[in-house]
């Protein structure tokens, strides 16, 4: 994974996928000052690169480091397979965790060594209305899902056009490829050389694992994320992101500047209301997973509190402040 996140995120995710089956973690810190990288590599099993000059000449020649997130993510990951001794890699962001609901090393085996990529169907973490955020990874998740546009709209509502497969970040998942055979990994696919050009691997659905995916570990995180896109014109916004996430992103920037317009976009956005879950369980979208990060690591996991993590957002957003109290 290529991270630029609080190092309780960052921390929490290498720990996490070490403790339930990962025999390495690669990790690309896209700052090269980032302060959680100290920590980070000094995880036994973490592999972390800095992503300095140097190793963006390395990896892309005279051109440097990419201007496209995505375009840096995909060489990182390649970079990864070139040096991993595992038979398997994945390709996930700092906010998502491998979730296995069966035996991975199994489905694995009996998939083979070949060009076939195994992808991990999404879900999206969100929030109870009732229950409030102790730990960052609170809630319950929507299954990605194909609906017609009628149906996407009793199951979403008002906001079925902020959403693709069902999810309001991305529903493609994530994959997995055997390592050394001729595959290349992208953001959310694999690729395998054709006699022209590359072209889409042939792909698996998991059937025991699936991918859970934070889109914001609490509501000023993703605050942060979308007023991020504020310091870019629309059309340099847009250039950048999905249709139905650039309207998503245009719309939270109309509902106002303030900390409290921005908690309260993202509660008509992610919160459970009783119509929400009600809508959602008819289509059969809503799930609940013990995912407790912080039970598994026990004395090993950092503080996932929602305060400690807002205070590492704002330390490492400082211009967050200036924008939400209108300095900007």
């Amino acid at each position: 994974m290529t991270v630029c996140e609080p190092r309780a995120l960052v921390q929490t995710n290498v720990l996490w996928h070490l403790a339930t089956g990962a025999s390495a973690v690669h990790v690309f810190f896209d700052d090269p000052g980032d302060p959680a990288m100290a920590s980070i590599r000094q995880i036994a099993g973490c592999q972390a690169v800095v992503c300095d000059s140097a190793h963006w000449r390395e990896l892309n020649g005279r051109k440097g480091r990419p201007a496209s997130q995505m375009r840096r993510q995909t060489l990182n990951a390649n970079a990864a397979q070139a040096v991993a001794r595992t038979d398997w890699l994945f390709h996930i962001d700092a906010d998502e965790f491998i979730w296995q609901d069966g035996n991975l090393r199994s489905e694995l085996e009996a998939l083979g060594r070949g060009q076939t990529e195994l992808n991990l169907p999404v879900l999206e973490r969100m929030f109870v209305e009732t229950a409030g955020q102790r730990s960052v990874f609170d809630g319950m998740f929507r299954a990605s899902s194909q609906l017609s546009g009628a149906d996407a709209r009793a199951a979403f509502g008002e906001f079925a056009p902020f959403m693709k497969r069902g999810q309001y970040s991305h529903g493609a998942g994530k994959s997995g490829i055997a390592v050394g055979q001729g595959l290349r990994l992208g953001v959310h696919n694999a690729t395998i050389r054709g006699s022209e050009r590359w072209k889409r691997a042939p792909k698996q659905v998991s059937r025991t694992t699936r991918l859970l995916h934070f889109d914001g570990l609490t509501p000023l995180h993703w605050a942060m994320k979308g007023m991020r896109y504020r310091l870019n014109p629309p059309d340099v916004r847009n250039a950048v992101l999905q249709t139905h996430r650039a309207a998503q992103i245009d719309w939270m920037l109309e509902q106002g500047e303030t900390l409290e317009d921005l908690l309260r976009a993202h509660a008509s956005l992610f919160l459970l209301t009783s119509d929400r879950c009600r809508r959602l369980r008819g289509f059969d979208l809503l799930c609940e997973v013990p995912f407790d990060p912080g039970h598994v690591l026990g004395a090993s996991a950092p503080d996932l509190s929602v305060a400690a993590f807002d205070a590492d957002v704002r330390a490492r957003n400082p211009w967050l402040d200036d924008i939400l109290n209108g300095s900007d």
